[in-house]
């Protein structure tokens, strides 16, 4: 078992700082920790930046050349992988330390070469697709299938965008109304622009231990209690239906199963558009087939509410720097257990769950963190 004993983060948001320096700034009070493995969650280097064999570059820019590094890559995915590999990176004793990043730098690119980048993870026979039509696409079959008004599904984006305002590390801090939401430029029919996550850049930082270790570094640890991963197909056209994440639904599973909790206090999920939070919360087992948007409307999911989803604003306001989304997921799951959300802040959290999507469910990391071993 393991623990994350501290954490840094930068804001999200159209950054003029290189990708180095974004590093640099989230890991400012990391470095003080002797560290011997470095796990870099970043997708796009390449495609963004121009850049290769990033994760040594980031080690020689932090002055730490002789501790060992790896990439990786798992499309928007990638953060809660890197958890995964540093966590057993630390359950075999090949490391005793990991710092875990997440570092992208995307918004020098357009948004339709943004776009074509990220829809490069399809198969190349359906990149005619892009994850905003596919989610256009889950939105309709939705709102048929069980009878879903179309306000709830914006709704969400009303509730992502208040808990953004809250959030000092947020791209977008600015409340919107249900009227701005439904009447901003349509994105891929029925979604909206305020339904999507912005294109962002940023940097996010844990410092991850050994249970037994924990304690040594701070009095309030966060435990990670159980970890689960799954994939699926990446052929869209091989999927029954769209309202369906098979990943998300089996890593959630394992998880739970792996964690031994009996209740989730929070989650943090994967809002790269408004359906989807709705969608996963049922996957998880949050609420059955058919009722997820139901509870959006009736509150359950604020941060007052019995179930509270991305309190951190989410992607879809807190910003989506596509490697670095899980790593600050877990960011915030640290905070609220800690009770250092300040105004997100969740009452009595002691349990929380996180789940790193990579493109539509092709594959999914579920991560249970909790007050206690």
């Amino acid at each position: 078992m393991v623990a994350i004993v501290d954490v840094g983060i930068t804001r999200f948001g159209k950054r003029v700082e290189s990708i180095f320096e974004l590093v640099g700034e989230a890991t400012r009070n990391l470095l003080k920790y002797p560290i011997d493995f470095i796990v870099l969650s970043n997708s796009y280097s390449g495609e963004f930046n121009e850049i290769s064999g990033l994760n040594n570059l980031i080690s020689t820019y932090l002055s730490l050349d002789n501790v060992p590094s790896i990439r990786v890559d798992n499309t928007s995915g990638s953060g809660g992988s890197a958890i995964l590999v540093a966590k057993s990176l630390l359950e075999s004793k090949e490391a005793n330390a990991v710092l875990v990043l997440g570092a992208e730098k995307m918004s020098e690119k357009k948004t339709r070469q943004v776009t074509k980048i990220i829809s490069s993870l399809l198969p190349e026979s359906e990149r005619v697709s892009s994850l905003p039509s596919l989610a256009s696409l889950a939105t309709i079959e939705y709102m048929k299938k069980y009878d879903a008004t179309r306000e709830s599904i914006a709704q969400v984006a009303v509730k992502n965008h208040y808990n953004g305002s809250l959030n000092p590390y947020a791209h977008i801090q600015k409340r919107v109304t249900l009227d701005e939401v439904l009447n901003s430029p349509i994105i891929s029919e029925p979604l909206r622009l305020f339904e999507f996550t912005p294109i962002s850049d940023g940097a996010a930082a844990l410092l991850m231990v050994r249970n037994e270790d924990a304690l040594s570094y701070t009095n309030k640890p966060v435990f990670i209690k159980g970890v689960g991963f799954s994939s699926y197909t990446s052929f869209i056209a091989d999927r029954e239906n769209f309202t369906e994440l098979p990943s998300v639904r089996k890593a959630g599973e394992i998880a739970i199963k792996k964690s031994h909790v009996e209740r989730i206090d929070f989650a943090e999920l994967h809002d790269m558009a408004t359906i989807l939070e709705i969608i996963q919360s049922e996957e998880l087992g949050f609420f059955k087939k058919g009722e997820g948007w139901k509870a959006v409307i009736n509150g359950t999911t604020e941060i007052n509410g019995d179930i509270p989803l991305n309190t951190s604003g989410g992607l879809n306001s807190k910003g989506h720097p596509i490697g670095v989304s899980g790593i600050a997921q877990a960011i915030e799951a640290f905070y609220q257990i800690r009770n250092e959300a300040g105004n997100r802040q969740v009452k009595n959290a002691k349990t929380g769950l996180s789940l790193s999507m990579a493109g539509f469910g092709n594959s999914s990391t579920v991560i249970i963190y909790g007050d206690e071993y």
